[in-house]
């Protein structure tokens, strides 16, 4: 058996008043966490109603809107540059061009690897706006036809009501005559951005609404599907995000643009532009690159 010391009553003693005192203490703590004392936690910021708090390639954490849209779900490591354009498994190659890259050798673009090409089939004034038809576009659809590209076109539209897009829908259907495209009619609706030439209050389609550039859209795509053909629209982010409702033109593929070596943009598209400063050969100048994801 153990001996004890003289002292051992008083250490015992302390002991058992140290213990009381955490017990206090522990017992203190949980009855301020019940009641919510103390300092407040941190909370996670409240999104902004119908916006996405998301990871942008680019810009970082950004709220964008809630759209019931397929979302983009491209491997950004897919993308790789080789032989002077991007590439990504599965998706071909593509150019879009009008009368700014004057006569093309259709046999050359298509001996450097381009597979379809979409090309400008008419556009409405900025100022005055009348309709015209690209001064190269017969030229251009019979020699990419004949070079064996695949074939799509795009209209540049300045309506200013729905009205004036099904019309433009009406006059692109007037210039195709019954030719076969294997890619889609896309309606190409842009902000005009002022200058000194043309100021804001000569550019009849500035400072317009999204939600009645969603309505030209609409009423431009629906008239060229009800006639036989596929359409699609043109978007770049801002108009994605800021413009257009993407929830009302799901039935439709998206043509987007931006020029990085990646796309960022978080709902779902079909074409990407990639680039407005390409060089092909057979093509005179710049002209715009593009890959199709699911070609047609």
């Amino acid at each position: 058996m153990a001996k004890h010391s003289a002292n051992e009553p008083n250490r015992l003693r302390w002991m058992g008043l140290s213990a009381l005192v955490a017990l206090v203490v522990v017992a203190g703590a949980v009855v301020i966490s019940l009641i919510g004392g103390g300092e407040p936690e941190a909370s996670e910021p409240q999104a902004p109603e119908n916006q996405l708090l998301v990871s942008d390639l680019y810009e970082g954490e950004r709220y964008v809107p809630k759209f019931d849209y397929p979302l983009n779900e491209y491997d950004t490591e897919g993308f790789a540059e080789q032989n002077g354009f991007i590439q990504y498994p599965g998706a071909v190659l593509g150019v879009d061009v009008s009368e700014h890259q004057g006569d093309i050798d259709w046999q050359a673009v298509r001996g450097a690897g381009v597979e379809f090409a979409i090309l400008r089939v008419g556009y409405r004034g900025m100022t005055e706006g009348g309709l015209n038809v690209d001064a190269t576009f017969e030229q251009n659809y019979q020699g990419a036809v004949d070079a064996g590209l695949q074939v799509g076109v795009y209209f540049f539209s300045q309506a200013v009501s729905q009205e004036e897009a099904r019309e433009e829908a009406n006059f692109v259907l007037q210039t195709l005559n019954g030719r076969e495209l294997a890619y889609p009619v896309v309606f190409d609706w842009e902000t005009p951005i002022p200058s000194e030439e043309l100021p804001a209050e000569d550019l009849r389609a500035y400072d317009i609404s999204g939600e009645k550039v969603t309505r030209f859209a609409l009423a431009f795509c629906q008239q060229i599907e009800k006639n036989g053909y596929t359409a699609c629209v043109y978007t770049n982010k801002t108009m994605a995000y800021n413009t257009f409702n993407l929830e009302e033109l799901k039935d439709y593929a998206l043509w987007y643009a931006e020029y990085q070596p990646a796309p960022s943009l978080y709902y779902g598209f079909r074409l990407w532009q990639y680039s407005a400063s390409g060089t092909v050969p057979g093509i005179s100048g710049s002209v715009d690159l593009n890959l199709c994801f699911e070609p047609y």
